[in-house]
């Protein structure tokens, strides 16, 4: 392993003070790479469920998600709003934001210095995906290409994140309606560029194990089907937002153009 340095920019990890072997699988990830980090106490929705509750839409939740809520989806949600919070005030113009379940192939200093040179094309920029549907090319940088998205766009593990779009989400984000990375997918409600740099190079990997779903999903939970027609009503008017927004920024045209020539 190499001794971490600075890094091109500030780097944060979410973890709960209690995640002890994922802070220590994640001191791993990053050493092996040489790039320093901080750790971000993240907020344990378990221990302030009852303040997360009084910031949450239950309703819009469940018409949202088709599913109930739960401590572990509170916390996270407001584990990335705090650290916005954070940014917004202490003022790196550009930082890293990562969870504690991230890995990175041997090319994510290439792909982050990437991203870096072409931050006048995007907002916030995913190294790491759930899923992702619907990629419109905006551009190659390097080996890379940069990408919008007219389909779902999820998966908060690895992200770069500007000062002023952190300021503008934070201020906004409440209450609590979806999961974070789906409310994040809603760019054209917030006016920003939600952008992926494939083939992604932070992977998420927690060997079954989370804080909000349980060990191996076991307590995720779904709504039966005729209660989730709202949230599949939702979806689709999504698709169509999504389409809109990008449409009247003239980014439904593929472009292979070298983004780094301006």
């Amino acid at each position: 392993m190499t001794t971490p340095a600075a890094s091109p920019v500030p780097i944060y990890v979410i973890s709960l003070a209690r995640a002890t072997e994922r802070r220590e699988q994640v001191a791993r990830e990053f050493a092996a790479l040489g790039l320093d980090y901080e750790i971000f106490d993240g907020v344990d929705g378990a221990a302030e469920e009852a303040e997360l509750l009084g910031q949450t839409d239950l309703a819009a939740w469940h018409r949202n998600m088709g599913a109930p809520i739960s401590a572990g989806h509170m916390g996270c949600y407001a584990s990335h709003v705090r650290l916005w919070q954070k940014i917004a005030s202490e003022g790196p113009e550009i930082a890293l934001i990562c969870e504690d379940d991230v890995t990175f192939s041997a090319d994510f200093p290439e792909a982050l210095a990437a991203a870096l040179s072409v931050a006048d094309h995007w907002e916030v920029v995913r190294f790491s995906v759930v899923r992702a549907k619907g990629a419109v090319p905006q551009g190659k940088v390097g080996r890379f290409t940069l990408n919008a998205y007219w389909g779902p766009f999820t998966g908060n593990a690895c992200y770069l994140i500007k000062r002023a779009t952190a300021a503008r989400l934070a201020a906004g984000f409440y209450p609590i309606r979806r999961a974070h990375d789906h409310e994040l997918n809603r760019f054209f409600a917030y006016d920003f560029r939600l952008m992926g740099l494939e083939p992604f190079t932070a992977p998420a990997r927690d060997r079954g194990e989370s804080f909000i779903t349980g060990t191996k999903m076991a307590q995720a939970e779904k709504f039966p089907k005729y209660r989730r027609l709202p949230y599949y009503a939702q979806k689709a008017a999504n698709y169509i937002r999504r389409l809109v927004w990008l449409g009247r920024h003239g980014m439904l045209r593929p472009s292979r153009r070298d983004l780094t020539r301006g």
